[in-house]
This record gives C-alpha cells, structure tokens and sequence, in this order.
C-alpha cells in the first residue's frame, strides 16, 4: 500500500528545514531557497504529516503537494493522477489535505471566462480584481465541486480516501473518512498551543513545525486505524 497525498504547503512541508544543510541564497529572490532546494525533500517530506503517517503506517508515500496550492488545482491533480501516473495494480489511498476556500488557480496563466475577466471591456479589468469582487457563495461552489470530483473519482476506482482540512473550516458531512469535519488542522495545533504554552507548534512563517506535524499526525493516524487500515 501507498500514501499518495495532495494538498497546499502544510502536506508540501514548507517551513521544514533539515538543520545540516548549509543555506542556499538565490540572488534573483534575493531568498533563501530552503523549500524548493533539492538537498531538503527528503527531510521535508519526511517530517510533514504525510510521511509521518507512512511511517507510522510502514508504507511509502508519494508527496504531490504544492505551496498555495487551491481546492480547484488539487481536484485536477488528483484527476491526472488517476489518468495518466497511477499504476493500476498497485494499493493505494488518497490522501488530501483541502486548504482555504478563497484560493483560486488558473489553468496556465489564468483560468477563467472570457467577458468577464482579464478584458478591459469586460465587468472587471483583471483576474485579480475578478478574484477581489468574489463572493463567498462562489468560494463555496469552487470547494463543493473540487469535493464532489475528488471523492467521485475515488469512489469510481474502489479507492480509499483520506481527507481533512489543513486550512479553512469547512465542513462536509456526505463524505467519508473527514477528520476533524469542520475544523483543521490549522486550528487543532494553534488550540493545542493555546491550551498548553509548553508547546511550540509552529514555525515562524506560520506553517507547522516539526513538533506541530508529529502532534497531528500522532491523532490522524489513531483516525486512519479505524477507518482505513
């Protein structure tokens, strides 16, 4: 069996730094480069929540998170997983960490309706003011459809699926194995932290640390052994 995972930075691992390596500066940033450096994805994609789990679990993983990543892009991730990568003879279980509804991803350099955004002589002038001016109730359709394709497909391929909220509070009742429906895990770790301040949780760019994705973790897989394993 096989943890595949998608998601935004909290399943990528930002933030997640392997104390041994020397600092990779890019002069073109003028940043630091730890997330994307190539030396890092071990340790970081050891130390996240998905390969924790794996380990826990004692089966490999297979990390398709991408930093900002919105519900949108992961519902299409996902389906070209199924389409063009999955080895159909292997056992695997999705697992996906949806984030904040408010994101939004555009196929290339924008995916949106001609008319309407990104024409001078359309109701906005940009896709960015598009995004400003949009509501709460499309924020709310984008989720609910990147949801419904997601779970349809696992369900079509008989495939487990492992999902939760890594940011955002939304909830879904009508679909399986939702930890912490409702809440995420964002929200566990900055309460854990507010209940107990012997805890630190977090690193300084606000993802979870090393400590914040073990404590998830340790909860998500006491869930994933009932329902999954």
């Amino acid at each position: 069996m096989k943890l595949v995972g998608f998601g935004c930075s909290f399943t990528y691992g930002s933030e997640l730094i392997n104390p041994e390596l020397i600092d990779t500066w890019n002069e073109s940033s003028q940043s630091y480069v730890w997330d994307r450096h190539h030396q890092n994805t071990r340790y970081r994609e050891s130390n996240c929540w998905l390969g924790l789990l794996s380990q826990h679990m004692d089966c490999p993983w297979d990390n398709r998170a991408e930093p900002a990543c919105s519900n949108m892009a992961i519902a299409q991730q996902v389906a070209d997983y199924f389409i063009n990568i999955r080895d159909t003879q292997e056992k695997i279980v999705i697992c996906v960490a949806w984030t904040e509804k408010t994101r939004f991803s555009w196929y290339g350099d924008r995916w949106t309706h001609n008319g309407f955004a990104g024409e001078q002589d359309g109701w906005f002038a940009s896709t960015k003011e598009w995004v400003t001016h949009s509501t709460e109730q499309s924020h709310d359709m984008w989720t609910r459809n990147a949801k419904l394709m997601v779970n349809s497909i696992c369900a079509s391929h008989n495939v487990p699926i492992l999902q939760f909220n890594a940011l955002g509070s939304h909830k879904s009742d009508s679909y399986p194995n939702y930890f912490i429906n409702g809440a995420s895990m964002d929200s566990m770790l900055k309460r854990a932290q507010q209940d107990d301040d012997r805890l630190d949780l977090f690193a300084e760019g606000g993802h979870p640390n090393e400590a914040g994705h073990e404590y998830f973790t340790i909860r998500l897989h006491e869930f994933a052994k009932e329902r999954i394993i």
